[in-house]
Parts: structure tokens; C-alpha cells; sequence
């Protein structure tokens, strides 16, 4: 009788206990992270710079061509959908190219790990879909 009163206070306590550690040990841990966000060097900028030789090969154009369409009004898309090149692909091989360049500025220390995910997760693809699809001289 005595032990099935005192169980739910053994679980009660058992549990307090428990979550009490777990607290513990996450406020360490964010306390490291926060140490290392607050000892970040700002601004930080990514500067991507297209090798467009590249770029031609890839969409299988010349410069020639490549500046007159350009001057035309036709974006990246457009060139790249006259030869049958799937936007997926295109925005692949863009991403490829960014990361690269993420990939550099890392390791030349001119980026640190918190602005190389931020960039990846939050503004990559909008980057990408920005310069493919716009063209000043469309309108």
C-alpha cells in the first residue's frame, strides 16, 4: 500500500531530476554556440562571379550568340529553354557554381560556417532564380 503511494512522488521526483539535467547540459551547449556567434567578423558579403566561357559551354552557345540574344531581351531561362536545357538543370549547375564559391570564401576565411548555411538554406535558390530570369534590357 505504501509503495503505490509513494510511486507517482518517485516518478514526479525522477522526472524533475531528469529534465533538470537536460537543461543543464542544452544551456552549455548554447551558451558555446552563442560565444562563437558573438565573436563573428561582419559584414560579411559572397560575391559570385560567373566564368562565362563556362557558362556558354555549358548552354552550348557562343559568345556571339550569347551577347546578341542577351541584348535582345532574352534572360538565361530563355536561352537555356531554346536548347532544351530543363530549368532543374540549369539551376544545378548554378547551385554547383555557388557552392564553389561558398566553398572558397570559407576556406580563404572570408566567410565563417554561420553565413555559409544561412546563404545555402535561405538565399541560394532565390539568387539563382533572380539571375536567370531577369535581362535589363527585356523591357
Amino acid at each position: 500500500m505504501l509503495i503505490k503511494r509513494l510511486f507517482p512522488l518517485f516518478l514526479v521526483v525522477v522526472s524533475i531530476s531528469f529534465t533538470w539535467n537536460m537543461n543543464e547540459v542544452f544551456a552549455n551547449s548554447s551558451k558555446d554556440e552563442l560565444k562563437n556567434y558573438s565573436e563573428r567578423k561582419f559584414p560579411q558579403t559572397l560575391h559570385i562571379k560567373y566564368d562565362y566561357e563556362d557558362m556558354y559551354q555549358f548552354l552550348n552557345i557562343t559568345e556571339k550568340e550569347y551577347k546578341a540574344e542577351w541584348k535582345s531581351g532574352k534572360t538565361i531561362a530563355e536561352m537555356a529553354e531554346a536548347r532544351d536545357i530543363y530549368p532543374q538543370q540549369l539551376i544545378l549547375y548554378l547551385a554547383e557554381k555557388h557552392f564553389e564559391a561558398l566553398d572558397t570564401a570559407l576556406q580563404n576565411k572570408e566567410i565563417d560556417e554561420y553565413f555559409y548555411y544561412d546563404y545555402a538554406i535561405s538565399y541560394m535558390r532565390n539568387d539563382i532564380l533572380e539571375f536567370i530570369n531577369r535581362n535589363p534590357n527585356k523591357y
